[in-house]
């Protein structure tokens, strides 16, 4: 029974976005030293970044933390085997993906994935060439997706395909 309440605590730090971001501090200070501290509010909502880890080897480091989406807003559970990137945001400018942070760190339930947002921002580009922009929720990934009424772009991105161009990863078990 014990280990159904962690296995608890942890999908709600995955899935709920404050918790998340402190999960993942946490995690940074354990396993690779140095501390993080939250940023402030302007600096989450123009720079994007969530914390600040001041890392032992680089020095200051912006981390935007994005937790465990549904794969479709229907869904009951959180798929940890896609992630959605917004390219442009509800107001018609640029997307956080464009943000001032060092990495974006993809929280999936065996570990955090951090990733230079140029790289993914690169593989986005390469996989929508030529793919029109769509209105209703695309079961595939790599479409340009937009909900009607709204200024929004996103893309949905295979886990793996992140996994693939992580500058580095943490792993973490339930146990």
């Amino acid at each position: 029974m014990e280990n159904k309440r962690l296995y608890d605590i942890i999908q709600d730090y995955l899935t709920n976005g404050k918790k998340s971001e402190d999960f993942v501090g946490q995690l940074i200070e354990e396993l690779c030293g140095g501390t993080c501290e939250k940023s402030t509010t302007n600096e989450d909502k123009l720079k994007h970044i969530d914390i600040w880890w001041n890392s032992p080897k680089k020095g200051r480091l912006g981390i935007d933390v994005k937790g465990i989406k549904k794969n479709n807003r229907k869904d009951k559970e959180a798929d940890d085997s896609i992630h959605w990137i917004e390219i442009q945001g509800v107001t018609g400018y640029k997307g956080w993906i464009f943000g001032e942070m060092d990495y974006i760190a993809f929280m999936t339930r065996k570990q955090v994935l951090f990733v230079k947002p140029c790289d993914l921002y690169g593989n986005i580009l390469w996989n929508i060439a030529g793919k029109e922009l769509v209105y209703k929720c695309p079961k595939e990934c790599y479409v340009p997706y937009q909900r009607w009424g709204r200024k929004d772009i996103v893309v949905k991105v295979p886990t793996e395909d992140i996994e693939c161009i992580a500058q580095f990863k943490l792993d973490y078990s339930l146990s």
